[in-house]
């Protein structure tokens, strides 16, 4: 089946010693699903999957899968620097019920093209859940070629990509010539509304640990063609990423979730909780918008 619908890339959060937290990983977990999001995202970029210790990722993993409620189910992140270890992750993921695996390219150092295309053949050989690419350029330092993603895609390697390249341009150009049932997923919550309207299938959106009602309200007004509707909410995440780029990502994103819903959150260092001053900046861009927000809020 082709990836389709929210996804939302969820924080992972620990106790005030910064031990993983299950208690709290649970229960953020089961809200977003209550909230009727189509898949939580784990072990993605603002899940910090780099800070999580492999000894940690099973015990974190079985506890947000064995979360989530009614038809939410979980994609996990698998990239790594080396083959072995990205195939040893997502062998693991499938293993403790993932829905489906995504892998950034080899980061840090950069591989050859051919080398990368045996990267994402070597993972699909190992699992048979869906794979899809990963795709952002600014953490991974190159970007991936969509006509090597497509190729990936034809050869039924690669079910899709998550673009989070920062522009539509390079969404569209995943779109364009893609192969039949293949996937394009934004991964920048400003895009979604027109990703969704050029043919995309839905959205990966961070937006929506912090109002997920909003976020689900906009990729089903976007693919429904309301486009009035699919406006007004994309115009709402539009103000509310604004909100978030006064504080260091991804800790501001923790920061809102606890602020705007109550979430029980926690930090390991380096990404450490706002300071009093960078608190002081995310609230006073924040206030405004409450009363706007409310309705997405309330239960």
């Amino acid at each position: 089946m082709k990836p389709s619908g929210l996804s939302v890339p969820v924080p992972t959060l620990f106790a005030d010693d910064g031990a993983l937290d299950t208690g709290k990983n649970a229960k953020f977990a089961r809200t977003l699903s209550e909230a009727k999001v189509d898949h939580l995202f784990a072990l993605g970029s603002l899940g910090e999957f780099p800070l999580v210790d492999d000894a940690e990722r099973g015990r974190l993993l079985e506890n947000v899968i064995e979360s989530a409620v009614g038809p939410t189910d979980v994609w996990v992140g698998c990239g790594a620097p080396s083959t072995r270890r990205a195939v040893a992750y997502a062998e693991e993921a499938e293993g403790l019920g993932a829905a489906a695996v995504v892998a950034v390219p080899p980061y840090y150092l950069h591989p050859s093209l051919p080398a990368i295309e045996r990267y994402y053949r070597a993972i699909r050989a190992a699992v048979s859940v869906p794979l899809l690419a990963y795709n952002i350029p600014s953490l991974v330092g190159y970007a991936l070629p969509p006509a090597l993603v497509h190729r990936l895609g034809q050869d039924g390697v690669v079910a899709g990509v998550k673009d989070t390249a920062g522009s539509i341009d390079s969404v569209a150009a995943f779109l364009s010539g893609a192969p039949s049932e293949f996937a394009v997923l934004p991964g920048d919550d400003a895009l979604v509304a027109e990703a969704i309207r050029r043919g995309a299938s839905g959205g990966v959106m961070g937006i929506a640990n912090l109002v997920p009602r909003l976020c689900v309200e906009l990729v089903r007004a976007a693919r429904a063609g309301e486009a009035s509707r699919a406006s007004e909410c994309q115009t709402l995440v539009n103000e509310l990423v604004a909100v978030s780029h006064a504080a260091p990502f991804p800790s501001v994103d923790k920061f809102l979730a606890a602020e705007l819903w109550g979430a029980e959150v926690g930090y390991r260092a380096p990404y450490d909780p706002l300071s009093p001053d960078e608190a002081a900046a995310v609230r006073a861009r924040l206030d405004p918008l409450k009363p706007r927000l409310a309705p997405f809020l309330r239960k």
